[in-house]
């Protein structure tokens, strides 16, 4: 079996959890939020903001400072 890198284990944990995340509005609310309404919703409060930030910071971390 092939072993699961960190890395690779948190992209994939990303990816699930937007999956989640857009299983979960299409069940209860039956539509997709629109990219107007995210934006809106993002600039909103600072804690979106600094989700986005932390999220974006990691991926970053993630993508150029991992040693082979």
């Amino acid at each position: 079996m092939t072993a699961v890198v960190l890395g690779a284990g948190v992209w994939l944990g990303i990816a699930s959890a937007a999956g989640a995340w857009i299983v979960a509005l299409v069940v209860w609310r039956g539509v997709l939020i629109g990219p107007r309404r995210a934006l809106r919703w993002l600039l909103s409060a600072w804690v979106p903001r600094l989700a986005v930030l932390a999220a974006w910071a990691g991926a970053g971390w993630h993508v150029f400072c991992q040693r082979p």
